[in-house]
């Protein structure tokens, strides 16, 4: 009955697999790909000054930092414009979890 089933069943039962394989895979990377904050431009910012304000906030050298800004924005120059959205190499926090914050009870 089994080997029936198999014989007859076997491309529909091994695209199954495969389909859920694949969106495992996918579903664990997905999970391990850093977010990294985005900022605005604001007036008188240059590549330099974010650098610097950002400084604590990653670990690699000022001029590490701009050539990544300028690299992942696609920037042609490295003059940037009040209002543009650039991506830092800053990960985000990742959102916390219940065991993260700590509740307080009122107390009367």
């Amino acid at each position: 009955m089994l080997a029936h089933i198999w014989t007859r069943f076997s491309y529909i039962i091994i695209l199954f697999v495969l389909v859920f394989l694949s969106a495992a895979y996918l579903l664990i990377n997905a999970a391990y790909q850093p977010s990294y904050h985005s900022i605005t431009v604001k007036d008188g910012d240059t590549l330099w000054t974010i650098a610097k304000e950002y400084n604590e906030e990653y670990s690699m050298t000022v001029e590490e930092f701009i050539a990544w800004v300028g690299e992942e924005n696609e920037l042609t120059s490295f003059s940037i414009k009040p209002g543009e959205s650039l991506v830092l190499p800053i990960e985000n926090p990742t959102m916390s979890t219940q065991s993260d914050v700590e509740l307080v009870m009122n107390e009367e």
